[in-house]
């Protein structure tokens, strides 16, 4: 899958999840984190565009829509870049201003996270798969409620390239012993559907920013969807 969003989506392979609900359950189940259990992309999205609007400057759409998930210190980079500042400096102010902002704000779970992962984790492993640090991730599983629900957390220290590339999926998939085609993934922005869909997961897409068009065998508007809580709710424990 091309990571250029200015390029035409490619078409997607047929899948299990063509046909809702589909026939097909899987082996193990991997999440994002931010912008799909929690509300915190739109958060640190905001931080940044306040952060560039002291600086008189701004990304533009496009831009924009290719960062969003992206690991930190890619962003980082590219603010730097727009505005001319040593990128360590810029690290230093916007991730301080974005520590602070945590600690102010209680973590509130997306609509239909808590009660989805609550779901799944009863009849499947789940992991959660995301570009935040480790120590920031396993901070908002727990502070979610989540983490006696998730067996396996993968954040960007653990692989070497992180989303979009697929290994963050690929070692999912592993810790939770299932072949990735066997795991399904849930994804709200273009940069971790790209990471699921090129380590071979099947997709579920539930998009929670403007302007993000990932592109997935499946689209739902919230993790309260009827029809995925329905085929949930049908799916048999495994041994």
């Amino acid at each position: 899958m091309s990571n250029d969003p200015t390029s035409p989506p490619p078409a997607l392979a047929p899948s299990p999840l063509d046909s809702w609900p589909p026939a097909w359950t899987p082996a193990a189940v991997v999440f994002d984190c931010d912008g799909l259990l929690v509300n915190t992309e739109a958060a640190w999205v905001s931080l940044q565009d306040e952060y560039l609007a002291r600086h008189d400057a701004a990304f533009d759409p496009v831009t924009r829509r290719s960062l969003t998930g992206r690991a930190a210190d890619v962003v980082i980079v590219a603010i730097a870049e727009l505005i001319g500042k040593d990128p360590y400096a810029v690290a230093d102010e916007l991730l301080h201003a974005h520590r602070e902002a945590r600690r102010e704000t209680e973590m509130v779970p997306m609509a239909g996270a808590y009660e989805t992962v609550r779901a799944i984790a009863s009849v499947r492993p789940v992991a959660v798969a995301s570009n935040s640090p480790r120590e920031e991730l396993a901070f908002k599983i727990d502070a979610l409620g989540l983490a006696e629900f998730v067996t396996a957390q993968v954040a960007v220290e653990d692989v070497e390239n992180p989303k979009p590339a697929p290994d963050m999926y690929t070692q999912a998939a592993r810790m939770l012993g299932a072949d990735p085609a066997d795991c399904l993934a849930f994804e709200d922005s273009e940069t971790g559907a790209a990471s699921a869909l090129g380590a071979g997961l099947q997709l579920i897409a539930v998009p929670s920013l403007p302007g993000q068009d990932p592109q997935a065998p499946r689209r739902i508007a919230s993790l309260e969807d009827p029809v995925l809580q329905e085929w949930i709710a049908g799916w048999e424990p495994t041994a």
